[in-house]
This record gives structure tokens, C-alpha cells and sequence, in this order.
């Protein structure tokens, strides 16, 4: 398994990767006419447009040299935010979340790493939580087809001799 930063040539497999994995992370979660709105090309232009901001980067996740899932970050006031962790469904359950999670929270050093999730994504809320993260208590509202609350979680670890947490 192996965890890089995605490049421009990678342009097409983020937005691939991306608009697949979150598909079926999210059937059942969301309406099916939001699901089904959903497009690797939007996803491509996305990824394009957010890494003209050096403080977002993406990463590309690989399983034996084959695109398995994507992770976006972003910075902002000495801290990272996880806006992304996505994973093909076929490589699910292989150690390459964790793996990557551990990768990104020691790329650059900060005073917190954070994530929001569904409240109602109780498989995700416990991969999170096996991985180090708990919740702040933190919440919000966003709107995908309906309302959804969504959960603050932080990265409880010592990395690199620096304590994550929530600090901010």
C-alpha cells in the first residue's frame, strides 16, 4: 500500500476514485437524486480548482499499484482539516484508511488535525475512533438533498514528539 500526493496527471483517477467511492459511502445516507447528481468529471474539476490553494492538498491511495481511494486536507490556522477520505469499496477493510491517516497526520506538523462526519455514519464514526480520533463535541448542520448533523472529531495522538488535539 502506498500513500502520495496527487498530482494535475492525476487529475482523472482523483475525480474517478472520488465520485465512485463517495457514491457508495453515501447511498442509503443520502437521497438517491443527490447520489445519482454526483460525476467523476465534478469531481475532476474539483480537485483541479482546490489544489490552486497550497493549503489543500490530495492524496492518492494505492493497493498494489492500482488507485484504491483518495484523501483531501486542508489547512487553515496551524490546523488540518480532513475534508476527504475516500475508499473503493473492493479495498475496504485492508488497513489502507488507517495507513493513511497515520501518513497524513505526520506529513506536516500542526496543532490539530480534525474531521466532521455524519452523525448517522456509524460505521465511519467508528473507523475514526479505532484511528485515534475522538469527538469534540462540536456540531453542524449541512444540507445534501436533506438536513444532516454532522460530528466534529480530533486526532487524540502523540506524533513526532507533538500532541494532536483540539486546540483550536
Amino acid at each position: 500500500m502506498s500513500v502520495r500526493r496527487a498530482s494535475r496527471e492525476d487529475a482523472e483517477v482523483v475525480g474517478e476514485i472520488h465520485s465512485k467511492a463517495w457514491k457508495s459511502a453515501y447511498r442509503g445516507l443520502f437521497p438517491d437524486e443527490y447520489i445519482d447528481s454526483d460525476t467523476a468529471s465534478k469531481r475532476t474539476e474539483e480537485f483541479l480548482e482546490s489544489i490552486k490553494d497550497d493549503k489543500c492538498m490530495y492524496f492518492l491511495l494505492e493497493a498494489s499499484g492500482q488507485p484504491a481511494g483518495i484523501v483531501k486536507t486542508c489547512e487553515c490556522d496551524n490546523s488540518l482539516e480532513i475534508e476527504s477520505i475516500y475508499i473503493l469499496s473492493e479495498y475496504r477493510g485492508q488497513g489502507l484508511g488507517a495507513e493513511a491517516i497515520d501518513r497524513i497526520c505526520t506529513y506536516k506538523p500542526c496543532d490539530s488535525i480534525f474531521l466532521w462526519v455524519l452523525e448517522d455514519n456509524i460505521k465511519a464514526r467508528r473507523f475514526y475512533e479505532k484511528n485515534g480520533f475522538t469527538m469534540s463535541g462540536d456540531t453542524r448542520t449541512i444540507s445534501r438533498g436533506v438536513g444532516l448533523k454532522q460530528l466534529r472529531y480530533v486526532f487524540k495522538a502523540v506524533n513526532g514528539g507533538k500532541e494532536y488535539g483540539d486546540a483550536h
